[in-house]
């Protein structure tokens, strides 16, 4: 019988244990309305400003400065929105053709409307083009969106340099500075003072929470214009909070904090003896090999066969990966992202992306089933 090996942590996290006993007494006991002013909402008022505390924390930031969302989609949308209403004579942004679909799906229904969206190239390594950023900024940019590590290959795209360039430029020019951090958060170290930025997207999902919660630094809260009226959230994001998501987002980032350096640990070493392995392997590739990119994500391109082909038969296997996002699985073309940044062979690919539960033995088994099907499909 086979064995169940899930390697596809970068599309959704299992929900933790430590999460699940959190979120108990809100299930059961502690149900009330937060916005209630007797003692049964109070409690629940209570709960979510402590855990706004703990995401606050563990990316250094003001707690008054973090509002919670439906996810990474909605955090992004409502910093474009923000962008286009702070600067309404503007009609230029400014993104890569590497972002998550809900940027670039809402960049051409901006477009529609008659703003000028500029999509950066990528290099082979998914680096920013810096020369064509430069070149593309000027007085009519309202917004510039970048991402902070990409979901697919897994490299670090806002890097030091990038965040620097984007800043000075800013001073010069006047806009937005937006970044999805969606698939960074709890992978690496993130400091909200060190990227500068007005807004920066971030998920639950990805870091063992129930799908459906999010956050959103707002550096200025003045500049902000919400998606959803209302008087929750500091009057920035209306409708009755999600308690349980944001109970279970506070409780991750208070794990996350208190265990970092162990979970990077855990992640670094099985994620280094994954590609240990695969470097023995025949009419295989890593992606981005010799780039900065999170520790728990790889991307692999073959020589001879599919990546929907490998996936599937992976899947017979009992192994969970991906080809790419999960956000754009069911389309039959091969991913915009590595189409991007010009990888040979994109559709023959697929990208592991590991958590600090994975063991040894899952990749010992991982590697056997991988020599096998390309042993059938040499």
């Amino acid at each position: 019988m086979n064995r169940f090996v899930y390697l596809d942590n970068n599309a959704t996290t299992k929900i933790a244990n430590h999460i699940k006993e959190t979120l108990q007494p809100y299930l059961d006991l502690q149900y009330g309305n937060p916005s209630s002013i007797y003692g049964h909402g109070i409690k629940v008022r209570k709960a979510i400003e402590e855990s706004r505390q703990h995401c606050a924390n563990l990316i250094n930031c003001n707690p008054n400065n973090l509002i919670f969302t439906s996810g990474g989609s909605e955090s992004n949308c409502s910093a474009f929105n923000s962008a286009i209403n702070q600067y309404p004579n503007k009609k230029k942004i400014i993104t890569t053709r590497v972002e998550h679909s809900s940027i670039l799906e809402y960049c051409e229904l901006l477009k529609k409307k008659g703003y000028e969206i500029v999509y950066l190239d990528v290099d082979t390594n998914c680096n920013i083009n810096l020369k064509q950023l430069e070149s593309e900024l000027d007085n009519n940019t309202c917004l510039v969106s970048i991402q902070l590590a990409n979901n697919e290959v897994g490299t670090i795209v806002s890097t030091n340099e990038v965040v620097k360039k984007i800043n000075s430029l800013k001073g010069i020019y006047g806009f937005v500075f937006h970044i999805d951090c969606v698939q960074g958060l709890g992978k690496i170290n993130i400091d909200i003072t060190k990227y500068d930025a007005d807004f920066m997207s971030f998920s639950g999902h990805k870091i063992h929470c129930p799908k459906g919660i999010g956050l959103l630094y707002i550096k200025d809260t003045k500049q902000f214009t919400p998606l959803i009226a209302g008087h929750q959230e500091f009057n920035l994001r209306g409708g009755t909070e999600n308690v349980l998501g944001i109970v279970a987002i506070g409780e991750s980032c208070r794990y996350i904090s208190e265990n970092f350096v162990d979970i990077q640990a855990k992640i670094k070493e099985t994620n280094s003896y994954l590609e240990q392995q695969l470097d023995t392997i025949k009419n295989t590739t890593i992606n981005c090999n010799q780039v900065a990119r999170i520790p728990n994500t790889t991307s692999i391109t073959f020589d001879n066969i599919t990546g929907n082909q490998m996936m599937f038969k992976l899947e017979n296997a009992g192994i969970c990966v991906s080809t790419g996002s999960a956000c754009n699985s069911e389309s039959s073309e091969p991913s915009y992202v590595l189409t991007s940044m010009g990888i040979n062979n994109p559709q023959n690919t697929i990208r592991i992306s590991i958590d600090e539960n994975t063991t040894k033995s899952q990749i010992d088994y991982f590697i056997e089933k991988l020599k096998e099907i390309l042993y059938e499909n040499r």
